[in-house]
Order: C-alpha cells, then sequence, then structure tokens
C-alpha cells in the first residue's frame, strides 16, 4: 500500500510549453489533488437496442491543486509559475532580491505564464509527470488559527507520462509563520488583524485545436486578472468601516520577516498593493462575544505604479 509519506512533488522549469524537463527542486507539500480526466464521447446513433451507443476517448483534461507551507526558496517558483519571471538582483554576497511585477505580456503564443514540469510521485511503481502545468490561481494566507502560512495553487497541465521517480532534496529553511507579519494599512501599522488571505487569479483556459493530440495545446486567458484580498478584523472604532462606505481605496502592504540569512539579512517576502478597495464589510451581532468582521476586498491596477499587486522575496537563491 502506498503511503503519503514517502510522496513527493518536484518542479521543472520549462523553456517550450509542454515539452517536459526534469525536476531541479523540491516542493514540501501538504496535499495534491492533481488528476488526469478522459472525457467519454458516447455514439448517439440508433442502433436498435436500448442501451447507451458506443464510447470513445475524448479530450483529455489535467488540473487540480497543491497546498503547500510557505518556504522562502522554493516559493519563488510558485510566485514565478503565477506572476511571471521576477528582476532579481544580488544585494549580498549570498542573499538575493526578486521582485514579482504581474506580466502583461504572455510567456509565449500559446502560454501564458511561465510553464513547469511537475513530478508527484505517490509512492507507487513509477511517478506522475505533468507537462506543461501553469498556476492558474495562487492564494496565500496565514493568522492567528494557520500559524504557518500556507500556500495554495491551483493547476491545468497539458500532458501525463509515467517515468522513474527522482530522488527529492528539500530546503533546509524554515517556513513563513504568523507571528512575522505585520500590515500596513493606509499608511498605519493594523494591529486589530487575525488573518490575512491574499493571492491572484488568472483566469486562465487550457484550448485545444486540431492539431492530431487529445491533450490541449495552449494555455491563454479567457477574462481578466484578478487579485482577491480578506483579513478578519477585531473591531475598535469605526475607521477601517468608513473607508469601505466611502469606497476609499489605500494603500496596503504585508510584510514577513523570516529567519536571519546571514548577518543583518532574514528571509522576506514583502506584498505591496497600491490600490486596496474594500468590496464587503459586514458588521452583525451573533453572540454576547467580541463583534469580529471578515473584511473582503480586492488589489485595484493602478496606473501609476504599474500593478496591483508587486512581491518582493528576499531569500539565498540566485534565480528563477
Amino acid at each position: 500500500m502506498p503511503f503519503g509519506a514517502l510522496a513527493h512533488i518536484g518542479l521543472g522549469k520549462e523553456v517550450t510549453y509542454g515539452t517536459p524537463v526534469a525536476a531541479a527542486d523540491y516542493l514540501r507539500f501538504a496535499s495534491e489533488g492533481l488528476n488526469e480526466e478522459i472525457e467519454q464521447v458516447i455514439s448517439e446513433n440508433i442502433s436498435g437496442v436500448v442501451d447507451e451507443g458506443a464510447s470513445y476517448e475524448g479530450m483529455r483534461n489535467i488540473s487540480g491543486d497543491i497546498s503547500f507551507d510557505v518556504y522562502p526558496n522554493v516559493v519563488g517558483h510558485m510566485l514565478r509559475a503565477a506572476f511571471g519571471a521576477p528582476v532579481s538582483t544580488e544585494v549580498v554576497a549570498g542573499v538575493y532580491q526578486h521582485v514579482f511585477t504581474p506580466v502583461q505580456a504572455n510567456f509565449s503564443n500559446v502560454c501564458a505564464l511561465p510553464p513547469y514540469t511537475l513530478e508527484v510521485h505517490r509512492d507507487m511503481e513509477q511517478a506522475f509527470q505533468y507537462s506543461g502545468a501553469v498556476v492558474n490561481d495562487l492564494t496565500f494566507s496565514f493568522g492567528t488559527d494557520n500559524k504557518l502560512m500556507q500556500g495554495s495553487a491551483a493547476i491545468i497541465a497539458k500532458a501525463l507520462a509515467l517515468i522513474a521517480k527522482t530522488a527529492p532534496s528539500f530546503e533546509a529553511t524554515n517556513p513563513f509563520r504568523w507571528f512575522q507579519a505585520s500590515v500596513t494599512l493606509d499608511g498605519t501599522l493594523n494591529k486589530d488583524i487575525s488573518t490575512v488571505e491574499f493571492g491572484i487569479q488568472n483566469n486562465l483556459e487550457g484550448r485545444a485545436s486540431l492539431d492530431g493530440t487529445k491533450v490541449i495545446s495552449r494555455v491563454l486567458r479567457n477574462g481578466f486578472r484578478t487579485f482577491p484580498v480578506k483579513f478578519s478584523l477585531d473591531l475598535k472604532d469605526m475607521a477601517e468601516y468608513n473607508k469601505f462606505r466611502a469606497q476609499n481605496e489605500v494603500p496596503l502592504k504585508i510584510e514577513l520577516t523570516g529567519d536571519v540569512i546571514s548577518g543583518t539579512n532574514n528571509y522576506k517576502m514583502t506584498i505591496d498593493v497600491p490600490k486596496f478597495r474594500f468590496s464587503a464589510f459586514p458588521i452583525n451581532v451573533d453572540g454576547a462575544g467580541a463583534i469580529a468582521t471578515q473584511v473582503d476586498g480586492s488589489a485595484k491596477y493602478d496606473p501609476a505604479a504599474l500593478h496591483a499587486m508587486k512581491i518582493t522575496l528576499i531569500n539565498s537563491t540566485a534565480s528563477y
């Protein structure tokens, strides 16, 4: 019987969409739901019997989610897959800064974002190799409930092959944790927030063409990109609620400062949102205890900053 504890996920950057490459990094993960679905095309011809007609193989569609704790080095691959390639610079020897600004141009004419090959080993005779894998949605969350920063990636992939598993090698750093975070809203450090969730929704779809195969031939956008943000807030006054009612767009910064890399340099993730807009701010009494609220909103594109959300990652990886 296979055991999940013996599984691993490997990552490899593809040069050409859908051309598989070997895993070069490995992701510590909590769960995964990648699956290949084979469409059943059933003939509707009448042939003198009451049973349904013959079945034929249709499209092979691959999608699913991966959930993981956020480690400061390997998470750069997830950010690259969802935002596009970063601008990387060396801060000091062995310390690097990567700035992920959501790209406006496509990776290629058949793939909107940088594709990866994923090796998913499920403790069976062979590993599952998914080529042409792109991140459609990427969500991060942490707080007083989830004390390790969590990530979730919704994947769309092109093709599946079965291969010999590789030997994984995981990064030895600690994940980002809740007490390492600070949230600055409208220029003021906010100490009333208990949970935070943010991310990117790329609105991608896999599309087939008459190319002699049964798999998708491209992954392209099917609508506008969005950046949802939500947080839980313990209320102490009406200040933030009044911003919701006025529909103000205010700057938001989320910063997580992790362990020391070397000297005075720490692992760090900084999320810059020049324009955060509240979309829901319910205040209700659901009992005799303290009144709190779950605030929904989104990062809006700022023509001056040229982005809606920018993520800066400082770690010990030279490039992505």
